[in-house]
């Protein structure tokens, strides 16, 4: 009998794991007390699934070789320990890592050593680079890899638009031609990988060039606060995401964040509403959304308020799967 797979869990005070079939079920701390928030979504290693990484709001990078049973922090090179972002080539290997201050760090050797993209900060939009909150340090919130060539990679800044790197890494540009200032999110589709996808605090963004020109592609998207972007390899063309309807700043007004969940039958130009299974008024903040890797149509969402909503059938109906978690930041999930 297949096992369940496992979902790993980042939310604001560690991580957590759990298996999923019709819900999610034995979910429990992993890691440890010195992971603390956990932002972005656990990477599974390409090469060994007990291979995982983890980045850290103040410790840096940390990585399990025993499937989350015991962490070893890896940040020898890494010049920032607050760490926002990361991402592994699905072929090479190769991992990137995003910081604040804006950085880009690369490993080759799964996290042993980290190099540092010192182009990137010779860019001249450096001085544009904020961020809302105080201190007003942007940071690199996103990566997006083209698993056809390595040698691109792209990643969003909060705030300071996209970036993109021909050279895997080594010298980075600004995209700024129809892109968001507070860019969050970017996705290089597998089918296409001209076909590129950004979202952020101010909806979706879609190039058909490899980036080098965006249009809006807000069609039915009532909401504007947008999570990551999910969809299937199988189906490529079938995007799902969730969005607030205000900013974070507004979330704990009376009416919450006022959410919806949205899916797009042609690959992002055009988005519809979800509504089965689903309150009519979402006070909570959609913070994470993903793909099921061996279940077609099957996405998760996670929430602020610390729940994960299901869909096994593209959205059409969704349920509850788990409640009573810290807020939700990312989820990622095994292929086994």
């Amino acid at each position: 009998m297949a096992s369940h797979p496992d979902i790993y869990i980042s939310t604001q005070t560690g991580l957590y794991r759990g298996a999923v079939n019709a819900t999610i079920h034995d979910i429990e701390s992993v890691g440890p007390a010195d992971l603390g928030t956990v932002r972005a979504p656990v990477v599974i290693d390409c090469k060994n699934p007990e291979r995982l990484y983890a980045v850290t709001r103040r410790n840096g990078v940390f990585r399990s070789d025993d499937g989350g049973k015991t962490w070893h922090e890896k940040n020898h090179g890494l010049i920032y320990k607050e760490t926002w972002s990361i991402a592994q080539h699905p072929v090479t290997g190769a991992v990137f890592v995003g910081t604040g201050p804006a950085a880009v760090f690369k490993s080759t050797d799964f996290g042993e050593n980290w190099t540092f993209a010192e182009q990137l900060h010779t860019l001249p939009e450096t001085i544009e680079w904020t961020f809302p909150n105080p201190p007003h340090i942007a940071h690199v919130k996103g990566f997006g890899l083209s698993r056809e060539d390595p040698s691109v990679v792209f990643a969003a800044l909060e705030e300071g638009w996209l970036i993109r790197s021909k050279d895997g890494g080594e010298t980075w540009m600004t995209l700024r031609n129809g892109t968001v200032y507070d860019s969050h999110t970017v996705t290089v589709m597998p089918d296409n990988p001209n076909v590129v996808i950004s979202a952020s605090g101010n909806g979706i963004v879609r190039s058909e060039d490899l980036g080098d020109h965006f249009v809006p592609a807000m069609e039915g998207l009532t909401r504007e606060y947008v999570a990551q972007i999910a969809f299937h390899e199988s189906a490529p063309n079938v995007l799902f995401t969730a969005a607030a309807g205000v900013p974070p700043r507004d979330w704990r007004r009376k009416e919450g964040a006022d959410s919806k969940f949205f899916r797009s039958d042609d690959q992002g130009r055009s988005w519809r509403t979800l509504t089965g299974g689903l309150p009519e008024h979402m006070t909570a903040a959609p913070r994470a959304t993903t793909s099921l890797p061996n279940q077609a149509g099957s996405f998760l969402v996670g929430m602020n308020d610390g729940t994960i909503w299901m869909t096994a059938d593209f959205g059409e109906s969704f349920k509850q799967v788990a409640t009573g978690l810290p807020p939700i930041y990312a989820l990622s999930v095994s292929r086994n």
